[in-house]
């Protein structure tokens, strides 16, 4: 870009000694000094807009260079390097799973502390998944120029992954308390893909310490099935708890019926005790109205003798 603002700047030069040069000839109108000088003001003010635009790409170009540059330095420091993997291990799980599901950075019963536990509620199904970044010796085996360096190199990366394999299986297995199985995370698609294409069968022998190698891609199909099962577990869990609702509502009715019945019954009893008081009033009613007529008929023939 700054070659560009020096060819331009010289172009410009030489349009002014051209300029200087045509204005000194006599021969020239007043009116072609015009136009040509209203011209070249056309052009340097062209001109630096186009020196103000390759600055701000310069400042711009600087800017993409330290921003490359500071990431750069991130891969190459371990630690940083392992936060930017736990940080997009925790993003996908987040965007996959239901949160009441994941424990990050938790501390098992060994003091060890994973990345993630993915823990269902049984102890046999809490997958723990741990995130790792064999990058050095993999760098120098892909920038390895011959067969005598690609050899090491590629060997010192295989170490690496199984060791980190090993540190996953000792660690995060625990007999009663997780799965007996764990997800080892590779952030690196391409790092995968060699580990994928070794010679030794890295992905065999992880899974012979029972440990599950998975790249971004690997782990989001992963994710994907156990969200499908989590909704077909949460909906039998939920028609099982309806199922015993239902059970226990008809315990609730076959009681209620009962307890029906019974009132009905006392309620059948308490009528025939009203029937029979009343019954009782009605005789005591006649035998009373006979009691009247009794006395209604001594109390007249006595008028009647007198």
């Amino acid at each position: 870009m700054t070659d560009i603002v020096l060819i331009l700047t010289c172009v410009v030069v030489l349009i002014f000694i051209i300029y200087s040069s045509l204005s000194n000839r006599k021969s020239a109108s007043g009116s072609e000094n015009e136009v040509l000088s209203t011209q070249l003001t056309s052009l340097m003010e062209r001109f630096v807009k186009l020196e103000e635009a390759a600055k701000n790409m310069n400042t711009m170009q600087s800017s993409i260079d330290s921003t490359f540059k500071n990431f750069q330095g991130m891969l190459n420091d371990r630690q940083e390097r392992g936060a930017f993997s736990e940080v997009e291990l925790e993003k996908l799980l987040r965007d996959r799973l239901p949160k009441q599901y994941l424990k990050f950075q938790e501390t098992l019963s060994n003091n060890k502390r994973v990345d993630c536990l993915i823990d269902f509620g049984d102890p046999n199904s809490r997958i723990c998944i741990d995130s790792k970044f064999v990058l050095e010796n993999f760098k120098n085996y892909v920038a390895a120029e011959n067969d005598e360096d690609i050899k090491r190199f590629k060997k010192l990366f295989e170490e690496d992954v199984m060791k980190n394999v090993k540190k996953i299986s000792e660690d995060y297995i625990i007999s009663g308390e997780t799965a007996p199985h764990a997800i080892m995370f590779i952030r690196s698609e391409s790092v995968y893909r060699s580990v994928m294409d070794s010679d030794v069968d890295l992905m065999q022998k992880a899974r012979e310490k029972n440990v599950l190698i998975v790249s971004p891609s690997y782990l989001w199909g992963l994710l994907n099935t156990l969200r499908v099962f989590l909704k077909d577990s949460e909906m039998t869990k939920k028609a099982q708890l309806i199922i015993k609702e239902i059970g226990l509502i008809g315990k609730d009715v076959g009681r209620l019926v009962e307890r029906t019945e019974d009132v009905e019954k006392k309620f059948n009893l308490v009528a025939d005790q009203f029937r029979n008081i009343k019954v009782s009033a009605e005789k005591i009613q006649r035998r009373a109205d006979k009691i009247e007529e009794i006395d209604g008929n001594n109390i007249e023939k006595i008028e009647g003798d007198k």
